[in-house]
């Protein structure tokens, strides 16, 4: 009997353990679902900011501007003026300068002295930036101040972007006109940036929807127990400093409050839609589109969805949208006829998704 009694013991802790394990893996997989809305938020304040300014490539070995280029020479006249050399644009040969405009992005919480990369594009008719050294150029913002500054020398290896062919590819060409410079722009004023305004942080949606501020909204209201998080509108959350992280308190941490708040998972919504490349031939559906009973005939080519007959194809109640396409291309359809058939359901509303043609 005691025997008996261990036994029913045992088999209750196992079966004790067993359900706790399982409840507990549950949770932990839950907690795992969804997107960090670090991946789906921006912060409004956090932001780069673009720099340009003119500049010029020297040392070019006869592929810079032609003496036709009016704004060369005077570039060039300038800058030898500035160095103590009295010319005017007419006595400058150009074919070894290029004028190019100089562009890079200021990024946000920039110190002066950090180093930031540039972009170089030929502006005039020179054929190639190749072996050249851009002079020093000074960047400047939309506010018309200079934020940082930029030089260096173009040599064989550097990123020649616009110039690559696609994958697998060789380059359209070996003269780079448009050239990217790692860390050779020096940033020598910092752009004044706060995240946090009247004690706020204003999340930005990175694409809106009501249902993925609202959903956000409440997993920040939930996880920090109170009522900080207040969905504005479908792409903007304001959210309140929680107490724990209020100004007067001497804890006051607002970035690792922003650690925690970027963590957080949401699961977001999406609207049904069917993303369609013509060139290609590739069809992207979302899995919330939904496809209504219909029976589809395009030339020789007859499919019923939700019903039993004796067509050619027969796909079930819960067909999907891949699962149409697979039929329609075991059927031989080309990429053109899945496109017409895919519209046409959508004028039928047989198709409850928007269509996007690339």
């Amino acid at each position: 009997m005691l025997k008996i009694l261990k036994i029913k013991i045992f088999i209750s802790i196992l079966l004790f353990v067993t359900l706790s394990f399982k409840s507990f893996f549950c949770i932990a997989q839950e907690k795992e679902a969804g997107i960090r809305i670090k991946d789906l938020v921006e912060i409004r304040g956090v932001r780069g900011n673009s720099l340009t300014g003119l500049g010029l490539v020297v040392g070019l070995q006869g592929t810079g501007d032609s003496k036709a280029s009016v704004a060369t020479n005077k570039a060039a006249a300038s800058v030898l003026n500035r160095l103590g050399m009295s010319v005017t644009a007419n006595e400058v040969i150009t074919k070894n300068t290029a004028v190019v405009a100089v562009t890079a992005t200021l990024p946000p919480f920039a110190r002066i002295g950090d180093k930031i990369d540039v972009r170089i594009s030929s502006i005039g008719d020179s054929s190639s930036l190749e072996g050249g050294t851009l002079l020093l150029t000074t960047l400047t913002a939309a506010d018309g101040q200079i934020y940082a500054t930029a030089q260096g020398s173009i040599t064989q290896g550097t990123a020649m972007a616009g110039n690559e062919g696609g994958a697998g590819q060789p380059a359209k060409s070996s003269a780079p006109k448009t050239v990217s410079l790692a860390l050779n722009g020096i940033v020598e004023k910092e752009f004044p940036a706060t995240f946090i305004n009247n004690n706020k942080i204003e999340l930005s949606l990175i694409n809106a929807d009501f249902t993925t501020a609202s959903r956000i909204a409440k997993v920040l209201n939930d996880y920090f127990n109170d009522f900080i998080a207040d969905p504005v509108n479908s792409g903007l959350i304001s959210v309140k400093l929680p107490r724990t992280v209020a100004r007067n308190n001497p804890s006051f941490n607002p970035v690792t409050f922003v650690a925690v708040l970027e963590q957080l998972k949401v699961v977001p919504d999406s609207i049904a839609q069917i993303v369609i490349n013509e060139r290609t031939g590739t069809i992207i559906a979302g899995n919330n589109v939904i496809l209504e009973p219909v029976a589809i005939s395009h030339g020789r080519l007859e499919i019923i969805v939700g019903k039993k007959s004796s067509k050619v194809a027969d796909l079930p109640l819960s067909t999907t949208v891949a699962e149409l396409v697979r039929a329609l291309n075991a059927l031989g359809a080309g990429p053109k006829d899945v496109v017409s058939i895919l519209q046409t359901l959508e004028s039928a509303k047989s198709l409850r998704a928007k269509i996007k043609i690339l």
